[in-house]
């Protein structure tokens, strides 16, 4: 991957949130089988495509969008989408040096960036994180349903396994949301972050090469990293939200590209769910497409029991706008935005203090804004 092309912003404090690299959620509802796709790509359009360069990690959420691309639905919207594959922390640099259009990221990530570039914006959320985040600890640790079982409660046990940190060394990937659920979770639990333990702050793939090999006691990473590492016999110290609100994954972008292109992130949005439905009703094609590209990227060696284990279960996908509204928008819904949205607020002004002050809502997210925008040109479902 691309390490040093983004000079534009050498003085920037670049940072993303993550992930992944995401308790039951109400995104069910019915699910109509698409149309029988054509197994050739679509005839030349007769119209030249809107080129759209999209920057997406190499995790299983954020390469969804090839089975758009591989199937031709994108080009049906008149869009030539090409895929730009970055490291997680890599994304916000490659929109700011204007080497992609529109990416793949977190609510952390704006967070954390906007200050040092007011032009990243949050566009749309389109992915909860919500049991994705796991604390992988070495097999020496107990895990919090290890305490559970020996009879304390369950906000006991994730205390108890929360403080195995203290004189440990933790490997994440710093001030995103990885690194945002390891600090988050080990400041709210009474430990103190500059002297209780120590952080390697390495990406996530080169952060699970170095925790295998020895490096560190704990380690968090993506979904993909959770896998391999479980496989090497490590444990899920503690997960999801008993680290921190979850992170929503969704399209990022500038405030000048949101406003002169609307209408083809209301495009991408709406293949989006064309994606997400497809993949629900037929796993193991949109899971093998995926996970090509993922293993070829990755040491994951994630296969498509892994990925249908984790579909809907670790991180979930609202199937229509109708479900973002009532998950995702609504303030009523489970993982409210705004939450996730004051959380990062928190951490990265009070905790990590990697920001001068709170960033305000109405600079830096366009959810509301986009969901009018899409429900009024394509409808709720």
């Amino acid at each position: 991957m691309k390490k040093s092309v983004f000079r534009v912003l050498s003085g920037l404090l670049l940072t993303a949130l993550l992930l992944g690299a995401c308790g039951p959620a109400a995104t069910g509802g019915e699910v109509t089988q698409p149309p029988e796709q054509p197994t050739q790509a679509p005839p030349e359009p007769t119209t030249p495509l809107t080129k759209v360069r999209l920057g997406i990690s190499p995790f299983q959420d954020c390469l969804l969008p090839m089975i758009g691309i591989e199937k031709g639905w994108y080009a049906e919207e008149g869009l030539d989408v090409q895929p730009v594959i970055l490291g997680w922390t890599e994304v916000q640099e490659a929109l700011a040096a204007d080497e992609v259009d529109i990416a793949w990221n977190n609510i952390s990530s704006v967070v954390a960036t906007h200050e040092k570039w007011p032009q990243f914006v949050y566009v749309y959320g389109v992915n909860i994180f919500d049991g994705g985040a796991a604390l992988m600890g070495r097999p020496t640790f107990k895990t919090a349903d290890e305490f559970e079982k020996e009879g304390m409660t369950r906000a006991d046990a994730v205390h108890a396994a929360i403080l195995q940190l203290k004189g440990k060394t933790v490997v994440t990937t710093g001030n995103t949301d990885m690194g945002q659920a390891v600090l988050g979770a080990a400041y709210r639990n009474g430990l103190d972050l500059t002297k209780d333990f120590e952080v390697v702050d390495l990406n996530p793939d080169e952060g699970l090469a170095a925790f295998l090999s020895g490096t560190g006691d704990f380690y968090l990473g993506g979904i993909p990293q959770r896998t391999r590492a479980v496989k090497e016999g490590m444990k899920v110290i503690a997960q999801g939200a008993e680290l921190a609100p979850p992170p929503l994954n969704g399209l990022v972008t500038s405030k000048d590209y949101a406003a002169a292109n609307q209408d083809v992130i209301l495009k991408m949005i709406h293949v989006w769910f064309r994606i997400i439905n497809y993949v629900e009703l037929n796993p193991d094609e949109g899971g093998g497409i995926v996970l090509k590209v993922l293993n070829e990227q990755t040491g994951a060696n994630m296969t498509i029991d892994d990925f249908k284990a984790f579909w809907q279960v670790l991180e979930h996908y609202p199937l229509s706008a109708s479900l973002v509204q009532q998950d995702i928008l609504d303030p009523s819904g489970y993982s409210y935005w705004r939450n996730r949205f004051d959380d990062c607020n928190w951490y990265f002004y009070e905790v990590s203090k990697t920001i001068k002050a709170p960033v305000k809502a109405e600079d830096a997210m366009m959810l509301d804004q986009f969901q009018k925008l899409y429900v009024d040109k394509y409808g709720l479902d």
